[in-house]
């Protein structure tokens, strides 16, 4: 069976899709089914994953039309300025023609397409070839569930059913929504920034699959089935041990290292992602808050550079920081392996949902302070369930005070909360690793997709 995935232009979407593949080929084996995956992206996405290339998963390039301002260099959102996002959104929909040639020129012939929301056009494409077409999250179902709904209910809003996952109310719920569209359209799309995630989950053939764990999430996967009248398929946590070659001047070693001098949970992990800047207030602002709290950290930070074009983003450490309990570490650390050292107790996080799911699986709690898009959904799932300790008090999402940080992250590494959030996370710690090593939830997609495209009686009931 041959499957072709097309990610979003990000590796937060490449890497699950990536890790999707290694496991779908790897049950293939004992599933009576020759599986091969072509993975496409740009080849500014492709070229640090080449080391990742096998004989039954390739790595297949699509190149987007010229537009102004955005090279090939950029046609990932990697360093990628915010203000170019949109354009690279423009570029993807007018590649939709070189997408559907590209399918054609696979061989053998595509079976089915696993295809990301940003590119609702994707269905459509393979749908002209006869090929069926799933639409994979690697959102949390909760979030999806919340945006489904909102955008369901946009002109007369209505409550969602979990006042837990919910903004504020039903208004809160749909300005965030009706915000969030129009900040990430631009104008410039060719596909309405609203109508993105409704038209992935109308054109998805028979179910949608979903990075997430049944046992969190099953209330959510539920409700979202309900919405859009399909199954929800569980993928797992889909977790990867990351990618050492990002590692160029063996920063890790001096990382681990340090954390190997530090007291049992005692450290606190600070990281918002590989593509985020953070302002200059905001890194003012954190490193006064990460000195206030008295606790031994560990910061991630990034700068853009200067052929980034990033207004407003810090470009250095505040003036005078000279962290005497912490350690800076500048790009990228391995994240698993921080979170999963002993002397690692919390993680503060902007709640990306790999993020969330990597400190469920290492047990560590979390202090959330989400920033965009789905990460305040996330925050709250997070809290929900006990993952979560405590929550850094915004006015508006990305508006903190040093206080608030000192305050959120003293309470988890040093107060009563978390120390019941540590119970909980050694709990949830359990709950991902049985749905991480369950290989019957991959046989079990591979088996539906085999159904799809008339395979299905080759996989053994």
């Amino acid at each position: 069976m041959t499957v072709v995935m097309f990610p979003w232009l990000a590796h937060g979407h490449i890497n699950p899709y990536l890790e999707l593949a290694r496991r779908l080929t790897a049950v293939s084996v004992t599933s009576h089914l020759d599986v091969v995956v072509h993975l496409v992206s740009t080849p500014a996405n492709l070229a640090p994953l080449a080391s990742h290339q096998t004989d039954r998963i390739n790595l297949v390039s699509l190149h987007l039309p010229a537009l102004p301002d955005l090279p090939p260099a950029l046609h990932t959102t990697k360093r990628l300025p915010a203000r170019l996002m949109p354009a690279l959104k423009r570029a993807c929909d007018l590649a939709a023609p070189r997408f559907g040639a590209l399918l054609d020129g696979l061989r053998p012939r595509p079976d089915v397409l696993l295809y990301d929301f940003i590119q609702p056009w994707a269905p459509l494409e393979a749908a002209a070839r006869g090929v069926p077409a799933v639409h994979f999250s690697t959102c949390s179902a909760a979030a999806t569930a919340f945006f489904a709904h909102c955008l369901q209910n946009e002109r007369v809003p209505r409550a969602f059913p979990f006042e837990a996952i919910s903004l504020g109310g039903p208004d809160q719920d749909a300005k965030y929504t009706a915000l969030l569209a129009i900040r990430c359209d631009g104008g410039t799309a060719l596909v309405p920034e609203r109508d993105r995630l409704p038209l992935s989950l109308d054109r998805s053939s028979g179910f949608v699959a979903v990075k997430t764990c049944a046992d969190i999430e099953r209330k959510y996967m539920d409700y979202l089935s309900q919405l859009i009248g399909k199954e929800i398929v569980p993928t797992g946590p889909l977790l990867t041990n990351g990618d050492g070659s990002q590692d160029e001047h063996g920063g890790s070693e001096r990382v681990i290292q340090w954390l190997d001098g530090q007291q049992p949970a005692s450290v606190v992990l600070v990281s918002f992602g590989s593509e985020y800047f953070m302002s200059e207030s905001q890194m003012a602002e954190m490193a006064r808050g990460l000195e206030l709290s008295g606790v031994p950290f560990l910061w991630v930070v990034r700068f853009p550079g200067a052929e980034d074009d990033v207004r407003g983003a810090a470009r250095s450490m505040p003036a005078g920081f000279a962290p005497a309990r912490g350690m800076v570490a500048e790009g990228w650390v391995p994240q698993r392996r921080v979170l999963s050292h002993p002397s690692c107790g919390a993680f503060l996080t902007h709640c990306g949902w790999s993020s969330v799911l990597e400190s469920m699986a290492a047990g560590v709690p979390m202090v959330a302070l989400p920033l965009h898009i789905d990460q305040p959904l996330n925050a709250n799932l997070a809290a929900e369930v006990g993952a979560a300790a405590a929550r850094v008090q915004q006015e508006w999402f990305g508006e903190f005070t040093a206080e608030e940080v000192a305050r959120a992250v003293r309470a988890t590494v040093n107060g009563k909360e978390g120390e019941a959030a540590r119970r909980r996370a050694r709990e949830l710690r359990e709950v991902v690793a049985r749905n991480d090593g369950d290989d019957a939830q991959i046989a079990a997609l591979l088996q539906r997709m085999a159904r799809l495209c008339g395979k299905g009686q080759a996989v053994p009931n």
